[in-house]
């Protein structure tokens, strides 16, 4: 059936997702010789698919619509196979970039190509770009983080370096605090982004089939049977049928594992090398960004895009020269190419699936 292609496509996205998001955590740490590699990947397993449980079973970001969260127009609930159609495309489309983003080495997020790829595929299906336009505003956090990281990671590591330099801070408290920030990160990029594949999963299950593992909930007295009473409900989560959430969240956590190689090397090697105390900022940066964006505004903000910003804004707070402007002119064309190539296969893919 459609809805069980959707599960199974969006649990190869959160391996994808895993996969392309594990250098967040453990760039700076491998880099800055805190952790060895293969200890730095079983971390930031762990604490990612930690994240993601936690996520699944607190429904602490199903406070809002996650028709919101995936800017699905009230249109197409009315036609269940095209909006099937249209999110599987989706999907399949983020995973491609994804995975391409990965095999070259550059940090993508997964949100951005996610929701450009489902932008494109929402409009492939209905026809009208217009109805459309909601969407766009998801992207203004995900597209702040750079910024705000830079920022902020800049800001801490002239604050790290001056203790250090008036022996208030010790080496050895700065490595043990970077372990700590980037299990934080490991576990908030878990947390957050869980709630796209979440979101697909619910969807799916509850307007494509509604007589699958969601039936139960849509029959039940206190629901008026809607999608939008389903999606804006904390006691959806609840019918979810245990073994999707722990294939969703155990995906994510594989992909970690495997990990990113290449990435952390455009990182942490080649954009720039980074020192203790730079990576000490850039981890608690993201990880700030992280928690306080997606736990406290319930905003979407990408782990890649951020932790990049933050890597950049402590390396010039230490040098203006030590960063490699080529290799980070190369990350942001890819991240201006993405959204519109995502967007344009979906609505090319949705458009030959449906003709």
């Amino acid at each position: 059936m459609l809805s069980w292609s959707i599960v199974a496509l969006a649990s190869v996205w959160a391996f994808t997702n895993g996969a392309q998001d594990a250098p967040n955590a453990v760039t700076t740490t491998i880099v800055t010789r805190v952790l060895p590699e293969r200890l730095a990947l079983v971390y930031a397993a762990i604490m990612n698919g930690a994240g993601a449980l936690f996520g699944l079973a607190s429904g602490v970001f199903l406070h809002f619509s996650l028709v919101q969260v995936l800017g699905v127009p009230g249109a197409l609930l009315d036609e269940p196979h095209s909006l099937g159609v249209a999110l599987a495309c989706g999907l399949a489309t983020a995973i491609v970039f994804l995975l391409v983003g990965w095999w070259r080495g550059i940090p993508l997020s997964g949100w951005v190509t996610t929701l450009a790829a489902l932008t494109g595929a929402f409009a492939g299906a209905l026809g009208n770009v217009s109805q459309l336009g909601g969407i766009a505003t998801l992207f203004i956090p995900v597209l702040a983080g750079p910024l705000l990281g830079f920022g902020l990671s800049f800001i801490l590591t002239r604050a790290v370096s001056g203790l250090q330099s008036k022996r208030r801070l010790t080496t050895e408290t700065v490595r043990w605090t970077q372990t700590l920030t980037a299990g934080l990160v490991a576990f908030g990029h878990g947390l957050s982004n869980i709630r796209l594949p979440l979101g697909i999963v619910i969807v799916a299950l509850a307007e494509i089939d509604r007589s699958a593992a969601l039936d139960s909930y849509t029959h039940a007295p206190e629901s008026d049977g809607s999608l939008g009473h389903l999606l804006s409900s904390h006691s959806g989560i609840a019918t979810l049928p245990l073994w999707i959430a722990l294939l969703l969240s155990g995906a994510m956590a594989l992909g970690t594992f495997v990990g990113g190689r290449e990435i952390v090397r455009t990182l942490g090697r080649r954009l720039t090398d980074l020192t203790v105390s730079q990576g000490l900022a850039a981890e608690t940066s993201t990880a700030a960004l992280l928690y306080s964006a997606s736990v406290w505004l319930g905003l979407p903000i990408s782990s890649s895009f951020t932790i990049v910003g933050s890597i950049v804004g402590s390396s010039l707070a230490a040098s203006k020269k030590s960063v490699a402007w080529n290799v980070l002119g190369g990350i942001a064309l890819w991240w201006v190419f993405t959204p519109l190539a995502c967007a344009g296969l979906g609505w090319g893919t949705v458009f030959l699936s449906l003709s």
